[in-house]
């Protein structure tokens, strides 16, 4: 009996498989603190998980206009503000997009100022008769708002901007 010895063949196949999905994971980071003093450095960073590979913008939106800060093709992207402004105070928001959908993430950013530009304006006039009301009003420019200060028969009395009235007949002294 003739023994035939066959060999065996295997074949293999490879497939790629690629999985394509709408950005996720979108996050957005403000470094060194979402809080700053005017004049220091404020980093923000944005980045996000999605295939393929899509776009990612970061804007600042204020109450009266949307500002595209930065446009980048790929997962991440960052912004520097080398010298905070009073103006940068606004919301920033990351979105990640790809042809498969987007994905937006946001934080506030809050920069804080001492005050200054004071002025001290008196209704109707610095000059007024015994018993005629007056309005003083403080303006200023800064963050937090500055509070104002009279001292009035010996109490520290406070009341935000823009103005207030004493009553008509009690002495005062600006603080």
């Amino acid at each position: 009996m003739d023994v035939v010895h066959q060999s065996r063949r295997e074949r293999q196949a490879v497939t790629v498989l690629e999985l394509h999905y709408a950005p996720r994971g979108t996050t957005i980071t403000v470094s060194p603190a979402s809080e700053v003093k005017e004049g220091e450095s404020v980093t923000v960073s944005c980045l996000s998980d999605g295939a393929p590979v899509g776009w990612m913008v970061l804007r600042r939106l204020s109450e009266d206009q949307d500002v595209k800060l930065q446009s980048h093709n790929g997962s991440s992207t960052s912004f520097t503000l080398s010298s905070a402004l009073l103006a940068d105070s606004a919301l920033y928001q990351c979105e990640a997009f790809n042809e498969h959908g987007s994905q937006r993430a946001s934080t506030h950013i809050t920069v804080k100022a001492p005050p200054r530009n004071t002025t001290v304006l008196v209704y109707p006039s610095t000059e007024v008769q015994e018993g005629q009301n007056v309005t003083v009003c403080c303006r200023s420019v800064s963050f937090p708002p500055p509070v104002c200060g009279f001292e009035k028969t010996g109490q520290w009395h406070r009341a935000l901007l823009p103005g207030w009235e004493l009553p008509a007949g009690e002495p005062y002294a600006q603080r």
